[in-house]
């Protein structure tokens, strides 16, 4: 659903642009409030899974493709802010290498990103909360989020579209929304299918994740001493191998037009989806699969490694405050003990030794 450029006029492209800007400006803010420590490992691996996923393209009906979009997802596991800043990130990389227009990232962004985080936030608002506290409910309106959010993307760029005055309204509704519902189908199953996953392996991140949902979660408010989930980190690693490998060898992997793609097609619009080389830098259009290969591979390598130097820095000031809070306890402790006993409180004559002095 990477739209190109040379379809919005760019007055309009720049609204949207300065519309998703604002947000995602807003999203890295409130994000403080939405992620909880043992989250961080979890934020990393999954932007560079949802990387990998959407170079991986399944083929769909009338001679069309699809790709995982992930939004739903990253905003089931860590919240609508969080997973903004997760899509925002993978388009902008995309955008560097020619999958989608770079005037038309604000578009994209509010399409991809934006929408789908809010539909997936409102759809888990209207859901009783004891039913959001069950693994098996929770990823299946995951899932329902999915297919609900990849039609809302859809009716954004059917819109969008239409406001430009490029297509025709009904045509172009009618093919997106087609598309993309087939789509939304596979988005749900394997949003369900990932989330039911995590929450498997570990079942105290379906609390986190709840608390990411309505921004109860804060780094401070973790009490626990923060554990490396091996197990559903290094099933998101393994995901990330697997779509790369099947995206750039092309193993099952479908090169028909995507959803988008497939309607700017049959109504003959065609745009300039060239990436920095339309401005005259070099981008990803036209790399062997050997160049594609390194330059994806260190992305998600970078991904994961920043992911994992900030989870370091986060863990040691964990450790700090943690040992600091202690400190004060055992203080507070020995201070009742001293007055229950009459003994004078060590940290006051240490005080008076000191005036003495």
């Amino acid at each position: 659903m990477h739209m190109p450029d040379g379809i919005l006029p760019p007055t309009q492209a720049l609204i949207y642009i300065i519309i998703a800007a604002v947000i995602v400006i807003i999203s890295i803010w409130q994000s403080r409030k939405s992620l909880t420590l043992k989250q961080i490992p979890i934020v990393g691996v999954l932007g560079a899974a949802l990387f990998a996923a959407q170079m991986f393209n399944f083929p769909v009906p009338f001679g069309s493709s699809g790709h995982l979009i992930g939004t739903a997802l990253a905003t089931a596991l860590v919240g609508p802010w969080v997973g903004i800043i997760l899509l925002t990130a993978i388009l902008i990389i995309q955008a560097f290498i020619g999958d989608g227009g770079l005037l038309a990232l604000g578009a994209n962004t509010l399409n991809m990103a934006i929408v789908g985080a809010f539909v997936t936030f409102l759809l888990f608002m209207i859901i009783p909360k004891k039913w959001r506290q069950k693994k098996g409910l929770y990823a299946i309106f995951a899932g329902v989020a999915g297919f609900i959010s990849t039609i809302s993307m859809a009716l954004f760029a059917a819109a969008e579209l239409a406001i430009a005055e490029t297509s025709q309204l009904g045509l172009t509704f009618g093919w997106m929304i087609g598309l993309h519902a087939i789509i939304g189908l596979a988005e749900a199953v394997i949003t369900t299918a990932i989330v039911f996953f995590v929450f498997k392996a570990d079942s105290s991140l379906l609390r986190a994740a709840e608390d990411s949902l309505f921004l109860k979660a804060t780094l401070q408010k973790d009490k626990s001493q923060p554990p490396v989930y091996h197990f559903p980190v290094w099933g998101l690693v393994t995901s990330v191998g697997v779509f790369g490998i099947m995206s750039i060898f092309g193993i099952v992997a479908s090169t028909n037009p995507d959803g988008l793609e497939r309607t700017l097609e049959r109504l003959n619009i065609s745009g300039i989806e060239s990436g920095f080389g339309f401005f005259g830098f070099p981008d990803g259009l036209g790399w062997d699969i050997l160049q594609m290969a390194i330059i994806m591979s260190l992305i998600l390598v970078a991904i994961i490694a920043i992911s994992g130097i900030v989870y370091g820095f986060q863990v040691r000031q964990y450790n700090r405050n943690k040992d600091i809070a202690t400190e004060d306890e055992n203080q507070n402790t020995l201070d009742e003990l001293e007055i229950e006993n009459n003994i004078p409180s060590t940290k006051k004559s240490e005080d008076n030794c000191f005036e003495l002095i």
